[in-house]
């Protein structure tokens, strides 16, 4: 037989104790003025001190209790509220290198790389430095460049280099190249060099930062809580089953026979629901990221790649699909409280992609984003 679980006593319950113990200690404190305890204070003394040692530990006890009842009253019980933020990623394509999506534009990338990586001296090289100078010298033929510039000891330009930039960070390099070129060559030589040394050293930033991005295990979106209650063991699921993206795929232009060869290597029914074991409102900025399923940037990858072969067909009109915004997928959140009661919550997953105007490195640039509307 299981034993019943022991009743809590209640805040009114436990004032109703406090009194009683209050009247027991004013008679207990009354008793104990008798005891023979030889002092040179009066009664009146005894009972000043013993009163004033009561009355601040009952005044203590009230107030713990009165703070409880605020945080019991007002915080913990106001449920969570738990909601997903728009975020937008940037999908890259490259010729002979695939797609991929990222969290940070490309230039934000380079800059970050820039800024912690020191520069590899592999990459400062004789055959790197004799390419930009013969380049430059064909480009610069004819002008008062083209004597400076073959004449130039390429050697002693390599060396140069690598002296100035070893053991500096690539941003650092970049401006001591401006810097000590500009000084050693006139009319503005000195410049066009570190110009296009660094355009080299950007190219190999963007491939470091790139390759980093695909070793990474996915894209996120932020979570937050903003109810003023607490939540834990928040479950985020993801359901395609109103096939709301069949349709997007549709206005793309798939065919029955394209849209089954896509869900060959993927599908949309099997995609894991992602939990965490955190709890809200318990750090500072009451939010925690969630991974985008790889089923999910697997879909996203394949409409462009879909809308590019439109493009080339010249088959715009189906490209609409993707300009405006469109219903994608239903976002499911399940969290509990700290008491331990279930709570959900449903959002509709909005989808649009646009290009922008950014192209360089040989990287095709594209924007997306994932909204998410309460659906309740």
């Amino acid at each position: 037989m299981k034993k019943r679980p022991k009743k809590k006593m209640g805040l009114w319950g436990k004032y109703v104790v406090l009194l009683i113990v209050t009247v027991i200690l004013g008679f207990m404190v009354n008793l104990f003025l008798f005891v023979p305890i030889p002092t040179l204070a009066d009664e009146n003394g005894w009972l000043g001190f013993y009163g004033s040692l009561i009355g601040a530990g009952i005044a203590g006890i009230i107030t713990l209790w009165g703070i409880e009842y605020t945080i019991k009253s007002t915080v913990m019980n106001v449920k969570p509220c738990i909601r997903p933020v728009k975020k937008d990623f940037y999908l890259y394509e490259k010729k002979g290198q695939g797609l991929t999506i990222t969290e940070k534009p490309l230039f934000h990338l380079v800059e970050e790389f820039a800024s912690k990586e020191k520069v590899d001296m592999f990459e400062v090289n004789e055959l790197v430095i004799d390419a930009i100078i013969s380049k430059l010298t064909e480009e610069k033929g004819g002008t008062e460049w083209e004597h400076i510039l073959k004449n130039l000891n390429r050697k002693k330009m390599c060396n140069l280099i690598k002296e100035k930039c070893a053991y500096h960070t690539y941003k650092d390099s970049m401006e001591i190249l401006y810097r000590e070129l500009d000084k050693m060559y006139r009319n503005g030589v000195g410049r066009v060099i570190a110009e296009r040394v660094t355009e080299h050293f950007c190219c190999v930033m963007a491939f470091e930062a790139m390759s980093s991005e695909k070793n990474k295990w996915g894209v996120f979106f932020p979570i937050y809580n903003t109810g003023a209650g607490n939540a834990t063991d928040v479950q985020i699921k993801w359901d395609f089953s109103k096939n709301y993206h069949r349709e997007l795929c549709s206005n793309l232009g798939f065919t029955d026979n394209e849209y089954e060869d896509m869900l060959k290597y993927f599908s949309l029914d099997t995609i894991e629901v992602a939990e965490a074991e955190v709890m809200l409102n318990t750090n500072g900025d009451n939010i925690f990221r969630v991974q985008v399923p790889g089923e999910v940037l697997l879909l996203i990858e394949n409409l462009y790649l879909k809308k590019i072969k439109n493009c080339k067909e010249e088959k715009y009109e189906n490209n609409n699909a993707l300009v405006g915004e469109h219903k994608f997928a239903e976002l499911y959140i399940n969290c509990k409280d700290i008491y331990g009661e279930n709570h959900y919550f449903d959002y509709c997953v909005m989808f649009l992609i646009q290009p922008t105007m950014w192209k360089g490195y040989g990287y095709q640039e594209e924007r997306f984003y994932l909204k998410f509307d309460n659906a309740n």
